[in-house]
């Protein structure tokens, strides 16, 4: 990659709080480092409407023109699919299951990448489908498939593979690079955020999802590599989602 390439961190929270975190930064290939536009702020969805991308991004940084910038990534921290079992579950398609060992290896409530997550890194993410996240989800769900059909953004890893294309959306989970929710992030990441963003706050995970976003789409120039569906479990993150995360 030799052009500069923006992330927008997307921290989401419900419909009716204000608690939606946003952050903008770029990576500038000839210097190779971040820096971030605008102040990371926290908003809420206008009142009778939804979240335009340009609102989205105005609220940071009102200099920013969406339809002119190419390499955009946004990442977003919320779920962007529900379990396939699920969703068979809702159109009468189940198939006969038994009570789970434990409640992460429930295919009704978990994806295969929440059960990737957990067993790799020890966190359990919350249930798009059994937890109150589902609202979030649905935020998450409704504007990223909007801005997709009127920016040309690609969900992934839905859908098909363009190697032309260069907007992107992608599933993230700030949590994984801090040790507890209000904690900071790690020091590997921590200085490349805004020392001026207080720790805890939407914010400051939205910065988080900024940071991955970039990662996303430099493979490893400056942050590190981002772990994709394996091979064997692309079929199943093509129909769930994935929650692209830190190697």
């Amino acid at each position: 990659m030799n052009q500069k390439v923006m992330g927008i961190g997307w921290d989401v929270g419900g419909w009716m709080g204000s608690n939606h975190g946003v952050a903008i930064c770029e990576w500038e290939p000839k210097t190779n480092v971040v820096y971030w536009r605008g102040a990371p702020t926290e908003i809420s969805i206008p009142k009778k409407g939804w979240l335009s991308l340009q609102q989205l991004v105005d609220v940071v940084d009102q200099t920013i023109n969406i339809q002119s910038n190419k390499n955009i990534v946004i990442g977003v921290d919320a779920p962007l699919g529900y379990p396939k079992e699920f969703v068979r579950l809702l159109h009468g398609k189940t198939k006969s299951m038994q009570k789970p060992e434990k409640e992460i290896y429930n295919p009704l409530a978990y994806r295969y990448t929440d059960q990737v997550i957990y067993s790799r890194l020890g966190k359990k993410p919350l249930s798009a489908a059994f937890d109150r996240i589902g609202n979030n989800a649905s935020v998450a769900m409704f504007h990223t498939q909007l801005w997709e059909k009127e920016h040309n953004f690609k969900i992934e890893p839905f859908g098909h593979t363009d190697n032309n294309h260069d907007r992107f959306i992608i599933e993230t989970y700030p949590a994984l690079a801090k040790e507890t929710q209000q904690s900071a992030v790690n020091k590997s990441l921590r200085k490349y955020l805004p020392s001026y963003v207080k720790v805890g706050t939407d914010a400051y995970d939205a910065c988080i999802c900024a940071l991955y976003a970039v990662a996303y789409r430099t493979d490893g120039a400056l942050l590190p590599k981002l772990e994709h569906p394996p091979e064997h479990a692309k079929q199943v993150a093509k129909e769930e989602g994935w929650i692209y995360y830190f190697s």
